[in-house]
Protein backbone atom coordinates (compact mmCIF):
# COMPACT_ATOMS: atom_id res chain seq x y z
CA UNK A 1 0.00 0.00 0.00
CA UNK A 2 1.42 3.37 -1.00
CA UNK A 3 2.38 5.70 1.82
CA UNK A 4 0.09 8.67 2.30
CA UNK A 5 1.90 11.98 1.91
CA UNK A 6 1.67 14.25 4.96
CA UNK A 7 -0.50 17.35 4.52
CA UNK A 8 1.25 20.47 3.33
CA UNK A 9 2.10 23.15 5.84
CA UNK A 10 0.14 26.39 5.50
CA UNK A 11 1.60 29.88 5.37
CA UNK A 12 -0.52 33.04 5.48
CA UNK A 13 1.11 36.06 3.84
CA UNK A 14 -0.43 39.54 3.86
CA UNK A 15 0.12 42.18 1.20
CA UNK A 16 0.42 39.90 -1.84
CA UNK A 17 -1.50 41.76 -4.56
CA UNK A 18 1.46 43.45 -6.23
CA UNK A 19 3.49 41.12 -8.48
CA UNK A 20 6.74 42.94 -7.66
CA UNK A 21 6.24 43.35 -3.91
CA UNK A 22 7.73 41.66 -0.88
CA UNK A 23 4.49 39.82 -0.12
CA UNK A 24 4.34 38.12 -3.51
CA UNK A 25 8.03 37.22 -3.26
CA UNK A 26 7.30 35.59 0.10
CA UNK A 27 4.37 33.67 -1.40
CA UNK A 28 6.59 32.34 -4.19
CA UNK A 29 9.39 31.39 -1.79
CA UNK A 30 7.08 29.48 0.54
CA UNK A 31 5.31 27.65 -2.30
CA UNK A 32 8.66 26.58 -3.73
CA UNK A 33 9.65 25.36 -0.27
CA UNK A 34 6.60 23.07 -0.18
CA UNK A 35 3.98 25.19 1.60
CA UNK A 36 0.46 26.00 0.54
CA UNK A 37 -0.06 29.74 0.82
CA UNK A 38 -3.06 31.94 1.55
CA UNK A 39 -2.41 35.46 0.31
CA UNK A 40 -4.36 38.25 2.02
CA UNK A 41 -4.78 41.72 0.55
CA UNK A 42 -7.51 44.33 0.30
CA UNK A 43 -6.74 44.50 -3.44
CA UNK A 44 -7.23 41.94 -6.19
CA UNK A 45 -4.18 40.27 -7.73
CA UNK A 46 -2.71 42.84 -10.09
CA UNK A 47 -1.43 40.35 -12.67
CA UNK A 48 -1.65 36.84 -14.07
CA UNK A 49 0.96 34.93 -12.06
CA UNK A 50 3.31 33.08 -14.46
CA UNK A 51 4.71 30.73 -11.80
CA UNK A 52 2.74 27.49 -12.28
CA UNK A 53 3.79 26.12 -8.88
CA UNK A 54 2.46 29.27 -7.21
CA UNK A 55 -0.81 29.07 -9.12
CA UNK A 56 -1.31 25.47 -7.98
CA UNK A 57 -0.74 26.03 -4.26
CA UNK A 58 -1.60 29.71 -3.78
CA UNK A 59 -5.03 31.08 -2.93
CA UNK A 60 -5.85 34.77 -2.72
CA UNK A 61 -8.48 36.30 -0.47
CA UNK A 62 -9.50 39.96 -0.32
CA UNK A 63 -9.64 41.25 3.25
CA UNK A 64 -8.91 44.53 5.02
CA UNK A 65 -6.64 43.44 7.88
CA UNK A 66 -7.20 46.72 9.74
CA UNK A 67 -10.83 45.72 10.37
CA UNK A 68 -11.29 43.14 13.17
CA UNK A 69 -14.30 41.48 11.57
CA UNK A 70 -12.40 40.91 8.31
CA UNK A 71 -9.13 39.76 9.89
CA UNK A 72 -11.21 37.25 11.84
CA UNK A 73 -12.22 35.54 8.59
CA UNK A 74 -8.69 34.24 7.85
CA UNK A 75 -9.03 30.83 9.59
CA UNK A 76 -12.27 30.17 7.69
CA UNK A 77 -10.54 31.14 4.43
CA UNK A 78 -7.80 28.60 5.18
CA UNK A 79 -10.38 25.90 5.81
CA UNK A 80 -12.29 26.77 2.64
CA UNK A 81 -9.18 26.64 0.46
CA UNK A 82 -7.05 23.99 2.17
CA UNK A 83 -9.48 21.91 4.22
CA UNK A 84 -8.03 22.94 7.58
CA UNK A 85 -7.76 26.05 9.74
CA UNK A 86 -4.23 25.12 10.84
CA UNK A 87 -1.62 27.80 10.11
CA UNK A 88 2.10 27.10 10.52
CA UNK A 89 3.51 30.45 9.41
CA UNK A 90 2.18 34.01 9.42
CA UNK A 91 4.05 36.70 7.48
CA UNK A 92 2.67 40.13 8.43
CA UNK A 93 3.84 42.14 5.44
CA UNK A 94 0.84 44.29 4.43
CA UNK A 95 1.13 47.99 5.01
CA UNK A 96 0.69 51.48 3.60
CA UNK A 97 4.03 52.23 1.95
CA UNK A 98 3.93 56.04 1.75
CA UNK A 99 5.77 57.25 4.86
CA UNK A 100 5.19 61.00 4.51
CA UNK A 101 2.51 62.76 6.54
CA UNK A 102 0.53 65.81 5.45
CA UNK A 103 1.41 68.92 7.43
CA UNK A 104 -2.16 70.16 7.91
CA UNK A 105 -3.31 69.05 11.36
CA UNK A 106 -6.65 67.41 10.53
CA UNK A 107 -5.20 65.54 7.56
CA UNK A 108 -2.20 64.48 9.65
CA UNK A 109 -4.47 62.93 12.29
CA UNK A 110 -6.39 61.00 9.64
CA UNK A 111 -3.12 59.82 8.06
CA UNK A 112 -1.88 58.70 11.48
CA UNK A 113 -4.99 56.63 12.14
CA UNK A 114 -4.99 54.92 8.75
CA UNK A 115 -1.28 54.07 8.84
CA UNK A 116 -1.29 52.83 12.45
CA UNK A 117 -4.48 50.82 11.88
CA UNK A 118 -3.05 49.08 8.82
CA UNK A 119 0.68 48.80 9.48
CA UNK A 120 0.56 48.00 13.21
CA UNK A 121 -2.95 47.11 14.37
CA UNK A 122 -3.42 44.95 11.27
CA UNK A 123 -0.44 42.80 12.25
CA UNK A 124 -1.82 42.48 15.78
CA UNK A 125 -5.29 41.48 14.52
CA UNK A 126 -3.86 38.91 12.13
CA UNK A 127 -1.78 37.39 14.92
CA UNK A 128 -4.73 37.38 17.30
CA UNK A 129 -6.95 35.48 14.88
CA UNK A 130 -4.36 33.01 13.59
CA UNK A 131 -2.71 32.09 16.91
CA UNK A 132 -5.46 29.70 18.10
CA UNK A 133 -4.86 27.66 14.94
CA UNK A 134 -1.05 27.47 15.14
CA UNK A 135 0.43 24.15 16.35
CA UNK A 136 2.44 24.74 19.53
CA UNK A 137 6.17 24.37 19.02
CA UNK A 138 5.83 24.17 15.24
CA UNK A 139 4.77 27.67 14.22
CA UNK A 140 6.34 31.04 13.50
CA UNK A 141 5.30 34.65 12.96
CA UNK A 142 7.44 37.13 11.03
CA UNK A 143 6.57 40.82 11.06
CA UNK A 144 7.92 42.92 8.18
CA UNK A 145 8.98 46.25 9.67
CA UNK A 146 11.46 48.69 8.04
CA UNK A 147 14.71 50.48 8.77
CA UNK A 148 12.55 53.54 9.36
CA UNK A 149 11.80 51.98 12.73
CA UNK A 150 15.29 53.24 13.66
CA UNK A 151 15.83 56.15 11.23
CA UNK A 152 13.63 58.97 9.99
CA UNK A 153 13.15 61.77 7.52
CA UNK A 154 11.06 64.81 8.46
CA UNK A 155 7.29 64.29 8.61
CA UNK A 156 7.23 60.48 8.76
CA UNK A 157 5.89 60.12 12.29
CA UNK A 158 3.02 57.69 11.62
CA UNK A 159 5.04 55.32 9.44
CA UNK A 160 8.04 55.32 11.78
CA UNK A 161 5.84 54.78 14.84
CA UNK A 162 4.02 51.87 13.18
CA UNK A 163 7.23 50.19 12.04
CA UNK A 164 8.85 50.67 15.44
CA UNK A 165 5.68 49.35 17.05
CA UNK A 166 6.14 46.08 15.18
CA UNK A 167 9.46 45.60 16.96
CA UNK A 168 7.78 45.93 20.34
CA UNK A 169 4.90 43.71 19.27
CA UNK A 170 7.34 41.01 18.17
CA UNK A 171 9.42 40.84 21.33
CA UNK A 172 6.31 40.98 23.52
CA UNK A 173 4.72 38.14 21.55
CA UNK A 174 7.95 36.13 21.65
CA UNK A 175 7.82 36.20 25.45
CA UNK A 176 4.06 35.70 25.75
CA UNK A 177 4.16 32.76 23.32
CA UNK A 178 7.38 31.22 24.61
CA UNK A 179 7.80 27.54 23.65
CA UNK A 180 4.67 27.77 21.49
CA UNK A 181 5.31 30.19 18.61
CA UNK A 182 8.55 31.90 17.58
CA UNK A 183 8.17 35.58 16.60
CA UNK A 184 10.76 37.69 14.79
CA UNK A 185 10.94 40.89 12.75
CA UNK A 186 12.71 41.75 9.51
CA UNK A 187 13.57 45.37 8.69
CA UNK A 188 14.02 45.95 4.95
CA UNK A 189 15.87 48.99 3.71
CA UNK A 190 15.68 50.13 0.11
CA UNK A 191 13.92 47.28 -1.70
CA UNK A 192 13.07 47.77 -5.37
CA UNK A 193 9.39 46.90 -5.72
CA UNK A 194 8.91 48.85 -8.94
CA UNK A 195 9.15 45.81 -11.18
CA UNK A 196 11.54 47.80 -13.38
CA UNK A 197 15.18 47.34 -12.29
CA UNK A 198 16.32 49.53 -15.19
CA UNK A 199 14.89 52.54 -13.35
CA UNK A 200 17.71 52.27 -10.81
CA UNK A 201 20.94 54.16 -11.42
CA UNK A 202 24.50 53.03 -10.89
CA UNK A 203 24.65 55.51 -8.00
CA UNK A 204 21.61 53.88 -6.38
CA UNK A 205 23.41 50.55 -6.33
CA UNK A 206 26.79 52.02 -5.34
CA UNK A 207 25.24 53.67 -2.27
CA UNK A 208 24.89 50.22 -0.72
CA UNK A 209 27.95 48.48 0.76
CA UNK A 210 26.51 45.26 -0.68
CA UNK A 211 26.83 46.81 -4.14
CA UNK A 212 23.17 46.87 -5.15
CA UNK A 213 19.66 47.90 -4.18
CA UNK A 214 17.65 45.20 -2.41
CA UNK A 215 15.22 42.86 -4.11
CA UNK A 216 11.96 41.45 -2.69
CA UNK A 217 13.54 37.99 -2.81
CA UNK A 218 16.19 39.12 -0.31
CA UNK A 219 13.47 39.67 2.28
CA UNK A 220 11.51 36.57 1.28
CA UNK A 221 14.47 34.25 1.77
CA UNK A 222 15.08 35.62 5.27
CA UNK A 223 11.40 35.15 6.14
CA UNK A 224 11.60 31.57 4.87
CA UNK A 225 14.66 30.90 7.02
CA UNK A 226 13.05 32.37 10.15
CA UNK A 227 9.94 30.25 9.60
CA UNK A 228 11.98 27.04 9.51
CA UNK A 229 11.94 25.45 12.95
CA UNK A 230 14.89 23.20 12.17
CA UNK A 231 17.21 25.94 10.95
CA UNK A 232 15.94 28.84 13.10
CA UNK A 233 14.43 27.05 16.08
CA UNK A 234 16.61 28.92 18.58
CA UNK A 235 15.76 32.36 17.17
CA UNK A 236 12.84 34.33 18.59
CA UNK A 237 12.16 37.90 19.66
CA UNK A 238 14.87 39.23 17.33
CA UNK A 239 15.08 41.84 14.59
CA UNK A 240 17.01 41.42 11.35
CA UNK A 241 18.00 44.35 9.13
CA UNK A 242 18.04 43.66 5.37
CA UNK A 243 19.45 46.86 3.85
CA UNK A 244 22.69 45.99 2.10
CA UNK A 245 24.68 47.57 4.94
CA UNK A 246 23.40 51.12 4.45
CA UNK A 247 22.38 51.65 8.07
CA UNK A 248 25.98 51.00 9.15
CA UNK A 249 27.35 53.90 7.08
CA UNK A 250 28.26 57.18 8.73
CA UNK A 251 26.36 59.92 6.88
CA UNK A 252 27.64 63.50 6.93
CA UNK A 253 25.83 66.72 5.91
CA UNK A 254 25.93 67.53 2.24
CA UNK A 255 27.42 70.85 1.17
CA UNK A 256 25.15 73.69 2.28
CA UNK A 257 22.91 71.49 4.44
CA UNK A 258 24.20 72.88 7.74
CA UNK A 259 24.00 76.41 6.37
CA UNK A 260 20.33 75.98 5.53
CA UNK A 261 19.58 74.53 8.95
CA UNK A 262 20.93 77.54 10.86
CA UNK A 263 19.61 80.12 8.41
CA UNK A 264 22.98 81.45 7.39
CA UNK A 265 26.50 80.56 6.51
CA UNK A 266 27.91 77.79 8.65
CA UNK A 267 31.27 78.59 10.27
CA UNK A 268 34.21 77.06 8.49
CA UNK A 269 35.78 74.16 10.38
CA UNK A 270 39.32 74.73 11.70
CA UNK A 271 42.09 73.33 9.52
CA UNK A 272 43.33 69.91 10.58
CA UNK A 273 46.62 69.82 12.52
CA UNK A 274 49.65 69.02 10.42
CA UNK A 275 51.60 67.40 13.24
CA UNK A 276 51.12 66.02 16.73
CA UNK A 277 52.66 69.21 18.13
CA UNK A 278 49.70 71.23 16.86
CA UNK A 279 47.06 68.98 18.43
CA UNK A 280 45.42 70.47 21.55
CA UNK A 281 46.01 68.59 24.79
CA UNK A 282 43.29 66.15 25.84
CA UNK A 283 41.47 67.36 28.97
CA UNK A 284 39.32 64.72 30.64
CA UNK A 285 36.27 66.04 32.55
CA UNK A 286 35.55 64.98 36.10
CA UNK A 287 32.14 63.54 35.14
CA UNK A 288 31.58 60.78 32.57
CA UNK A 289 30.73 61.94 29.08
CA UNK A 290 28.10 60.32 26.86
CA UNK A 291 29.00 60.49 23.17
CA UNK A 292 26.03 60.23 20.82
CA UNK A 293 26.45 59.69 17.08
CA UNK A 294 23.41 60.02 14.84
CA UNK A 295 22.84 59.33 11.19
CA UNK A 296 20.01 59.04 8.71
CA UNK A 297 19.83 57.24 5.40
CA UNK A 298 16.21 58.02 4.61
CA UNK A 299 14.50 54.64 4.11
Amino acid sequence: MAAVAPPLKTAVVTGTASPAGIGRACARAFVRAGYQVLGVDKMRLQDSEPDEALVARYKHTMLDISRPEEAGFVPAACEKNFGSQTVHVLINNAGIADPHMPTQAEAAVQHWRVVIDTNLTGAFLMSLNVLPHMPAGQAAIVHVSATRAHQSEPHTEAYAAAKAGLLGLAHAQAVSLARKVRVNTVLPGWIDTSGDPSSLSAADHAWHPAGRVGRPEDVAQLCLFLADGERAGFITGQEFVVDGGVSKKMVYPEEGEGEAAVGGAAPAPPPPPTSDDERPPVVWPDAPVCLHYSYSSGW
